[in-house]
């Protein structure tokens, strides 16, 4: 029984390795959009950022939970999170929403009136972090560096 065990384990672990060599990296495509829910000076901000997610492999992958560092023309905003595994499909791409909640504590006051008044024109977004994929024991991070012209919805 323990060699019919030992056997299966084997065989197993021999086809995991010799699919894995053909995965393809996911992507992340670029910044989709970016919502404002609220922005207050007593609040804070509540946003959501959608980023473009391709999967060039015929089979799918997890988003585990991951986090972003966000910056809106050249103001740090805090860290947008994915609070849930989210599946991504197979041989797509697809626009995952990421949800940004800080409390400007850490912001200068004249940039968040910047921000409340619309007084700045750049519209740029940063996005930096890691996006952690996987499936069954294989797990990645990718890392993202983005910086593209948004609206502000």
């Amino acid at each position: 029984m323990t060699f019919r065990f030992s056997f299966i384990i084997c065989l197993f672990f021999s086809l995991l390795f010799f699919s894995c060599r053909n995965i393809k990296e996911v992507q992340c495509t670029g910044v989709k959009g970016f919502k404002l829910n609220e922005l207050s000076v007593e609040k804070g901000i509540d946003g959501d950022i959608l980023l473009g997610i391709k999967n060039p492999n015929p089979f799918g992958f997890f988003i585990y939970k991951s986090e972003f560092d966000i910056t809106y023309s050249g103001i740090y905003l805090g860290k947008a999170k994915l609070t849930k595994r989210v599946h991504i499909n197979g041989n797509a791409e697809e626009v995952y929403s990421f949800n940004l909640k800080n409390d400007l504590k850490g912001v200068n006051l004249v940039e968040v009136m910047k921000l409340l008044g619309g007084a700045v024109f750049k519209n740029t977004i940063e996005v930096k972090g890691d996006l952690k994929v996987g499936k069954l024991l294989l797990k990645k991070k990718i890392p993202v560096d983005i910086k593209e012209k948004v609206k502000l919805n």
